[in-house]
């Protein structure tokens, strides 16, 4: 069954709403929105967010609005999803491979202009042949392996044999590189953030000067996130950058130094127990909050820590004297906010203390 919205929750208090859900302050993801939109305005390099955390084609649209040149999607099926919701600008920066797949990318080729990533010749000679029998050029970077481990060729030599191979595929068209630095994305001190950034960028920057020595011309050079997008964005060579979280935040990126985002996203739980001193037991668990990036932040209580117990419940446990009672409401800061958003089927979009609009989060579970 398709889930109907809840309309009725429109005009309502926070403290009014059912439990536990996920909130949106608008107000402050605009300020994000703008805050980064800012700093790449009178930039040669371009903002390409990620969309891999909001999940939304209406935040998408938004990053749009305040100047991006289009979206980055971690998987195929957030792309279909942008498309859908009139997006049509999409780099998707993870390889597309297998029959199905591909099959679905070139249907998305027809109806968006979209960007593809590939680090294997193999992976390219399959998308150009589909390509050319959908009578497209689909544009291709490279991927680069820029010391994160995951995928990307390495850089230098392979990657220039690499892009070589894709400029002779009749259903591709070379178009650059890309290269994620994403192991240094929560390096906490700025310095020594910047330092290992640097380092990153270095042999990407190396390896566009080889190929365009080769002479093939590199129009995109993607690469970035939000714990390193100024860093990156000043490195001579790159052309666009993928910042995803700083739309909404969380406490992970909370601990990083020189940001600047505001968390715009928390999750409102209700007090269900007091049986314990100092802790109030809550109706937000496992499956309301993601714990890869460790436990959520009670947002208004300096002395309180959350703690999941179990599934459906978690503990929000007081230094000295829990002022909480059974039904009262607890705002929560989630430690990673690409994870959590995905557990949820809607955001409760909020001005101030009321709700403005129940927005869905239309690429939920969206992981083929």
């Amino acid at each position: 069954m398709a889930w109907e919205g809840d309309a009725g929750a429109v005009g309502k208090r926070r403290d009014e709403l059912d439990t536990p859900c996920l909130l949106l302050d608008l107000d402050l993801a605009e300020s994000n929105i703008a805050l980064m939109a800012a700093r790449f305005a009178n930039s040669p390099v371009r903002l390409r967010p990620h969309v891999k955390t909001h999940k939304t084609p209406v935040l998408a649209l938004e990053q749009l609005r305040a100047g991006a040149i289009g979206v980055t999607c971690a998987k195929l099926g957030e792309a279909e999803v942008m498309a859908a919701g009139g997006v049509r600008d999409l780099l998707i920066s993870t390889e597309v491979t297998g029959a199905a797949k591909i099959a679905r990318l070139i249907g998305l080729a027809q109806q968006a202009r979209v960007i593809t990533v590939v680090d294997d010749p193999d992976g390219a000679q399959a998308l150009s042949r589909a390509a050319e029998a959908a009578g497209l050029r689909l544009r291709t970077l490279v991927d680069v392996d820029v010391g994160q481990g995951r995928t990307g060729i390495a850089p230098g030599e392979p990657a220039l044999a690499l892009a070589r191979r894709v400029a002779t595929l009749p259903g591709l068209e070379f178009a650059g590189l890309q290269g994620y630095e994403g192991h240094l994305q929560h390096v906490v001190a700025a310095d020594e953030r910047a330092t290992q950034v640097s380092a990153a960028m270095r042999s990407l920057i190396d390896t566009r000067r080889l190929i365009e020595a080769a002479g093939l011309p590199v129009e995109i050079v993607s690469t970035g996130g939000t714990g390193t997008h100024r860093f990156v964005g000043a490195t001579d060579g790159v052309t666009e950058v993928q910042p995803g979280s700083y739309v909404v935040m969380d406490a992970h990126y909370g601990t990083i130094e020189g940001l600047g985002f505001a968390n715009a996203l928390t999750v409102l739980a209700s007090v269900v127990s007091r049986q314990r001193p100092n802790t109030a037991i809550v109706d937000a668990g496992f499956k309301a909050l993601s714990t890869d990036s460790g436990p959520a932040r009670p947002r208004d209580f300096a002395d309180a820590t959350y703690a999941p117990k179990g599934d459906e419940h978690g503990a929000v446990v007081f230094e000295s004297g829990c002022p909480l009672g059974l039904g009262d409401k607890v705002t929560l800061i989630p430690s990673h906010c690409d994870t959590t958003i995905n557990l949820y089927d809607a955001y409760y979009v909020l001005r101030g203390d009321r709700v403005v609009a129940v927005w869905p989060i239309s690429a939920r579970g969206k992981v083929q």
